[in-house]
Parts: structure tokens; C-alpha cells; sequence
């Protein structure tokens, strides 16, 4: 838990911390297969008993954090991120939050510093782990044939699943790019891991005092390992995957070898062993706690300093220990009081209570009365989402519309047949192009993935992109080429290697394609509806415009120059460049608010609010287009 805190306070020499998760895993993995298999040696085994065991041992200390972050949030979380907290809230809640975080992760996801609740995503996992491995565990345990004894059934269930989670988790990192480590499927061959090691010690009926040399060296092995992991960096873009192994491994050693509880034996660390008491709950408050925190510092415009995170670990600590004291521990041991029925029936009344809360927020849009007026204009401009949502393919070139290429334009027999091509910066354009398009009688098709810039894969330059985008781009060029009518394309793309645009343009050029070329915007680099919003609230009125100085950093200057020089001194009449720095810039200045609204989403696409300033454009685009015979 202190790693997972480290790490998420950004304390040096705790870069590894994340795995502080997987560590937890492994433990109970081992703990609750050991209590299942108890119960079922037993015969009184009941899932339904096991389940509200498990309520009583998880549910009050969460529904509290979730109360407390639900409050917090009314007086310092925007309507639209106010919306999205409830609604991940009750995921929360019924601990299927893993699930609601995995459809939220992506290209265009929310930062992790803005989900007040995503670190729940672990207790989904652990929840949907108490539901299927006891239930296949009694299924087994009761179906198995009495020639061969239960556990080794057992042991060879618990191998094959986590076997089977573990490919999936490998493949899965190499292959899916929205977002896979909340998943269940790629997570079980965790807990699965020290499920084995109870499984094991009940076969061999392993007490501990067994080779205690080797257990010791095991142990400090394990221990070494998991430092290791913690202390130097390790590869998180495609975690949980292969490296996972080691931390695995490390946790599975110290369990195996029996010597967890090594600090039992130092009373001068009793702090220490009151701390892992008071683990959970700490888990659960560090999180809302730094994210508010980060919150509140960023209205007033303060960094992260250390007394800051020191502060916030002390809370987090202090809070967790009143929570295990107050909460956890009375609804643990008072059952007289607090009985099965009358816990279900709290759990229930508050589950009920705020999906009604939850509703009554998505009704009114967030409870926008709770704020100042003047911050709508911001609010809305972070609102508004990627134009034709549907058309628009994630990272593994998958969208929801059933339709190969999506439409846009004139639908007249007789239109100019054209392409939009290009990431996400070339898709924040689609309304005004469209628009510019239809009055222009020029039919077109969508090819536009997140995350994936166009150009002409070359296999030693573009091997660390990923594959669906290169087999997108690909597809997308084979397209172009293959149809003769296809005559213009359109082209717009993150880009940071001029090389990539000219060689891909001259290529469209010389098989006689008309080619627009969307020249980049700026480069911002930090999120403005939230930094105006911010501003708006230091100065306590509406700030209706404001423009910043257009130096090279922000207008891409070196890029644009290496564009120019190379392409446009060909003076090629196929070839015509859309300029968007004409619509946000002027004179030695750019707007990123201008007349009340924002003219971007985040921190680099424009707001859909101000599409409309870049039709003129691309009219002027299209009708040179038309010119071309």
C-alpha cells in the first residue's frame, strides 16, 4: 500500500509502485482460496455467506470514501466531470467500476488526475475474483471424481484459468490500445497465482516449519525482487503483460515461503504492522484525496510541492486508521447489531439513494446552478466531443458505425468524389469541411483514426507505431490509389516528422491526386477550457478573451517553415494548404478564447463551440479544388 502511495505522490525511487496491485493480488488470491477450500473440507461452504463476509469486510469503508468524494465534488468538480463521478460512483458501489474505467480509457479518456474513484477499478477485479473462484471452486470441489483427490482437480483448474488469463493478458498488451488493465480476463492469473500456493500447501499439508533455510532464502529473494520492481522504472504503456512476471513472481516466493508475516516478529515495528492494518482504507482515501487536492491547487494556480504530498500521505494515513477503527472494525465484529439483513438492507438504501442522486444530476446536467455562470462557456467547450463520434475509429481501428467509410457532403450523383484522411487532427474539422463540402457539391468519405497519423509505412522507421494504425494507414493509401476517383485528398495528422508529410503528399501528387493539406495549429500544451476556467475563478468574473503571445513554441514555426520550404516552393496547383492559424491568429497574437468562448477542447484540438471560424477556409479550399481539370 505505501508503494501505491509512493508512487502515486511521485516520491523518488518509487517509480514502480504500481505493482503494489498486482502484489495485493497474489495475496488474496491466497487468503480467499484458503478460506474456500476450509469451508468446502468442511461442507459448509455457502457462496451467498462468503459473499456478505466479504460485503461487510469492503462495503462500509468504500461507501463512505464514495460519500465523502460525491461531497467534495458539488463545490469544486465541473458539471460535466460531476456527471461522470456519479456515474462511476455507482459502478463503485456494485464494484464493477473496472468495467466503467475500461470503457472511459483511451485516446480522448479523461486524465487519471480528473476520477476522483478510478483507483475501485482494483476492488472490481478483486470482487469479480470472490464471485467466479469460489464458484468454480465448488462446482469443481462437488462434480469431481472421488478417485482423485479434490485439491489436485483443483490445483489443475487454478493452472489451466491462470494459464489461459495469461496469454490473453500478453496478447492483450501487444494488441488492444484502449485500455486493457482493468480487465478481469487479463488480471485472474494474479490472484490465481497465490490461489496455487494455498492450493499446494493443503496437498503437500505444508505448515510452514518445512526447509526453513530455503524458506528464508525464497523469502529474501521474493523481497529483492519486489524492491526491485518498486525502486527502478519498469514499462507501464503495456501493463499488466510479460514484466508483470517479476512482481508476480517476487509476491509468489514471500507467500510460498511463509515468512509475509516476517514483521510479526520486531515489535519496535508495531507501526508498521498497525499501518498494513489500516491498509484498505488508506488505499481507498489516498486517491480522492490527491485528486481533490490537485483540484483545489490548480484554481489557485499552486504546485505539488512536498509539504503538499506530505500532507496528503498524512491524511491519507490518518484517515484510513479512523476508518478501520470507526467503520471497518465495529461492522466487522458487531454483528448484534449490525446483522446480515440489516447490512444488506444499508447497502441496498444507499445504492438506491445515489443512483437517484445520479439520475437527478444527468436530468439537470450536473447541477450547473451550483456554479458561477461565467464558467458554462468552459464547461461547454470540454463538452463537446469528437465530431461524428460513431464515424471516427479508436486505436484499434474499430468504430461503431457498421459502414466501411463513413459520408460526408453532397449526395449529388454528379459530386467531386474527395477524402478526409488523419487522426483526431484532422477529424476536429469535420463540421466545417463538411459544410464547405455540401455547398461546394463535393461528396466525401471519412478515414480517421485516433491516435494515428497518416503517412507510408516504411517497416525500420514505423515499427514503433502500432499495428492497427499502420495497417489502417495501409489500407487507407491502397484505397486512395485503387480509385481513380477518389481525386482529392484531404490531410491533416498530429505530425512531428516533416519527412512523413512530404513524402506522403508527393506521393498522392504523382499519382495525380489533388491534395489539401491542414497545416498544424498550435501547440499549446496545456488544457485551456481548464486553465480559463481556472482564471474566471482566481479573478472571480467572466474573462470573455484571451490571446497569448504567437511565439515559435506555440505556432509550430520550425515545422511550418520545413513544410513551406519543400512543398511549397513546387508551386504545384494540386496541392493547396489550409492555414487554421488565420482563424485563432493574429498579428503577433492567438486567441485560445475569444468573444466568451473557447477555441479549444483540451490542450491541443479545437472546440467544436468555434468549428464554425474555419469554414471560409476550407471553402476556399474546395472551390480551388473545382478549378482543377
Amino acid at each position: 500500500m505505501l508503494a501505491v502511495l509512493a508512487y502515486h505522490l511521485r516520491v523518488p525511487r518509487f517509480a514502480g509502485g504500481f505493482v503494489g496491485v498486482d502484489v495485493f493480488f497474489v495475496i488474496t488470491g491466497y487468503l480467499m482460496t484458503r478460506i474456500v477450500v476450509a469451508e468446502l473440507t468442511a461442507d459448509r461452504f455457502s457462496l451467498i455467506n462468503f459473499g456478505i463476509m466479504r460485503i461487510r469486510r469492503l462495503f462500509p469503508a468504500l461507501a463512505v470514501v464514495i460519500a465523502t468524494s460525491i461531497a467534495a465534488g458539488w463545490f469544486v468538480t465541473l458539471p460535466g466531470e460531476y456527471q461522470r463521478h456519479l456515474r462511476q460512483a455507482c459502478f463503485a458501489l456494485l464494484s464493477l467500476s473496472n468495467f466503467a474505467f475500461d470503457a472511459d480509457s483511451g485516446y480522448f479518456a479523461a486524465p487519471a488526475q480528473t476520477k476522483p474513484l478510478l483507483h475501485t477499478w482494483s476492488l472490481g477485479v478483486e470482487w469479480q475474483f470472490y464471485i467466479w473462484m469460489p464458484l468454480i471452486a465448488s462446482v469443481i470441489w462437488h462434480k469431481a471424481l472421488i478417485s482423485k483427490p479434490r485439491v489436485e482437480v483443483l490445483i489443475g483448474a487454478f493452472c489451466s484459468v491462470a494459464l489461459a488469463s495469461f496469454l490473453w493478458c500478453v496478447w492483450q498488451s501487444q494488441s488492444d490500445f484502449t485500455g486493457s488493465a482493468f480487465s478481469l480476463r487479463a488480471r485472474a492469473w494474479e490472484p490465481l497465482a497465490g490461489g496455487l500456493i494455498a492450493l499446494i500447501e493443503l496437498r503437500v499439508h505444508d505448515d510452514g516449519s518445512k526447509a526453513p533455510r530455503l524458506r528464508k532464502v525464497a523469502s529474501t529473494l521474493g523481497w529483492l525482487i519486489l524492491v526491485g520492481c518498486v525502486t527502478y522504472p519498469i514499462p507501464e504503456r503495456q501493463w499488466p503483460g510479460l514484466p508483470t512476471l517479476l512482481p508476480i513472481l517476487g509476491a509468489v516466493l514471500i507467500v510460498g515461503a511463509r515468512q509475509q508475516t516476517l514483521l510479526a516478529r520486531w515489535p519496535s515495528l508495531s507501526v508498521i504492522q498497525r499501518v498494513g492494518d489500516w491498509s484498505y482504507s488508506i488505499y481507498l482515501w489516498h486517491w480522492p484525496l490527491l485528486v481533490f487536492a490537485l483540484t483545489w491547487l490548480s484554481f489557485r494556480g499552486y504546485p505539488l510541492t512536498f509539504t503538499i504530498k506530505f500532507l496528503i500521505a498524512t491524511a491519507s494515513i490518518a484517515l484510513g486508521a479512523a476508518s478501520y477503527v470507526l467503520v471497518e472494525q465495529p461492522t466487522r465484529r458487531r454483528r448484534d447489531i449490525r446483522s446480515d439483513f440489516r447490512l444488506m438492507g444499508a447497502a441496498t438504501a444507499s445504492f438506491l439513494a445515489l443512483l437517484a442522486f445520479t439520475l437527478t444530476a444527468f436530468a439537470t446536467h450536473g447541477f450547473p446552478s451550483r456554479l458561477p455562470e461565467y464558467l458554462a462557456a468552459a464547461e461547454e467547450a470540454r463538452r463537446t466531443d469528437t465530431p461524428r463520434d460513431e464515424c471516427f475509429r479508436n486505436a484499434n481501428s474499430i468504430k461503431r458505425e457498421a459502414e466501411a467509410y463513413c459520408e460526408f457532403g453532397s449526395k449529388a450523383p454528379d459530386a467531386r468524389a474527395a477524402i478526409l484522411w488523419g487522426d483526431s487532427f484532422a477529424n476536429q474539422y469535420l463540421e466545417p469541411i463538411s459544410s464547405a463540402a455540401l455547398s461546394n457539391g463535393i461528396h466525401g468519405l471519412i478515414a480517421t483514426q485516433s491516435a494515428c497519423r497518416p503517412f507510408i509505412e516504411d517497416a525500420t522507421k514505423h515499427s514503433p507505431d502500432q499495428e492497427p494504425c499502420r495497417a489502417f494507414n495501409r489500407n487507407t493509401l491502397n484505397l486512395v490509389l485503387s480509385h481513380p476517383d477518389l481525386s482529392t485528398v484531404v490531410l491533416g495528422g498530429n505530425w512531428g516528422d516533416p519527412d512523413e508529410i512530404v513524402s506522403l503528399v508527393q506521393k498522392l501528387l504523382s499519382s495525380g491526386k489533388t491534395v489539401v493539406l491542414i497545416l498544424p495549429l498550435l501547440n499549446i500544451g496545456f488544457d485551456v477550457p481548464q486553465r480559463w476556467m481556472e482564471e474566471q475563478a482566481r479573478v472571480g468574473k467572466a474573462v470573455d478573451e484571451w490571446k497569448v503571445e504567437a511565439d515559435a513554441k506555440l505556432t509550430n514555426a520550425a515545422l511550418r517553415a520545413n513544410i513551406a520550404q519543400r512543398l511549397v516552393g513546387e508551386e504545384n496547383p494540386h496541392l493547396l494548404l489550409v492555414d487554421p492559424q488565420r482563424a485563432v491568429c493574429s498579428g503577433a497574437h492567438c486567441f485560445l478564447v475569444r468573444n466568451g468562448q473557447a477555441n479549444f477542447r483540451d490542450t491541443a484540438h479545437i472546440s467544436n463551440v468555434n468549428a464554425a471560424q474555419y469554414q471560409s477556409l476550407f471553402e476556399a479550399a474546395f472551390k480551388a479544388v473545382l478549378q482543377i481539370r
